[in-house]
């Protein structure tokens, strides 16, 4: 549970730097210790979720005859997701990390591609969210399309990337975003707001940007999704660390080529060495650009 605590209060402190004002995050610390000593938490992979504004997990009425996934608008293709995040100072992230990490989503973070679903995918399927202790966290692991077995799951590796950078203090602060050239936003979409990293977590309260499909200002390109990302947050590209498995083109070499973000391509699906040497090279890069500009050592 300590760990738990870690991760919720850590994206509480995040939320702080955004718009919202100081109450409001202490009514959010409020609201989750209460939940916790109600002991609101599932237990068992049957018990059905329900997503509240703050992004604490309850136990939904069994009775309820649609989730709360279900019964969520189906965001517009390209309608970016902000959080209020956009303009927050690089200044606040340690020097050897980046300011905002950019993930791909389809066959880097999970898997299958929206293109293979036959159809939206609005079914909640509950497992383990900690691959190395089965059954000490039961969540939502995967979307489901109705009346069929296709269901959408983050790669092992990316789930416990994500559930690295959602509970370990080190990486506090640091922006989350998704590129996607998806031919099916909406269904992406369906998947970031349903599928949990820690209980009540989802990768919709992870990511602070998104910029997902490739039509209007978006192309198959990636370097169209980076330029708005760069509008929308104000984080300059030579701080931004990307990852994508490239199987459909290069986008790690050309989004590198043509702005100098720091790239790792994730070839079978995001691993957990992928992410750590993906942080590696973002590292060495910054400590190589320091003492060019006459920085010293960090």
């Amino acid at each position: 549970m300590a760990l738990l605590d870690r991760g919720i209060l850590h994206r509480v402190s995040v939320i702080r730097q955004g718009h919202f004002a100081a109450t409001a995050a202490a009514t959010v610390v409020t609201i989750l210790l209460a939940s916790r000593a109600a002991n609101s938490y599932p237990t068992h992979s049957e018990t059905p979720f329900e997503r509240n504004p703050i992004g604490a997990a309850t136990k939904r009425d069994p009775t309820a005859t649609a989730t709360a996934t279900a019964s969520t608008p189906k965001m517009p293709p390209n309608d970016p997701v902000t959080h209020n995040f956009s303009g927050v100072s690089s200044k606040r992230t340690a020097r050897h990390l980046p300011t905002m990490i950019v993930f791909d989503l389809d066959d880097c973070l999970w898997h299958p591609e929206m293109h293979e679903l036959p159809g939206y995918p609005d079914i909640p399927v509950t497992g383990d969210l900690d691959p190395s202790s089965p059954g000490r966290e039961i969540g939502i692991v995967g979307m489901q399309v109705p009346r069929r077995r296709d269901t959408v799951r983050l790669y092992e590796g990316a789930r416990l990337a994500l559930r690295e950078l959602a509970v370990d203090p080190q990486y506090e602060g640091i922006l989350l975003a998704a590129a996607s050239s998806s031919l099916e936003p909406s269904y992406s979409h369906a998947c970031l707001e349903g599928i949990e990293v820690v209980p009540g977590l989802t990768l919709r309260d992870m990511f602070a940007f998104d910029r997902i499909g490739r039509s209007g200002e978006l192309t198959p390109r990636k370097t169209s999704h980076f330029r708005l990302l760069h509008r929308d947050s104000g984080v300059p590209y030579e701080e931004m660390l990307f990852f994508d498995d490239c199987n459909w083109g290069d986008h790690c070499a050309d989004v590198s080529d043509s702005f100098g973000v720091i790239s790792q391509r994730t070839p079978s699906g995001m691993r957990l060495s992928e992410f750590h040497r993906g942080l590696a090279n973002y590292k060495k890069a910054a400590e190589d650009r320091a003492a060019t500009q006459g920085g010293g050592e960090l």
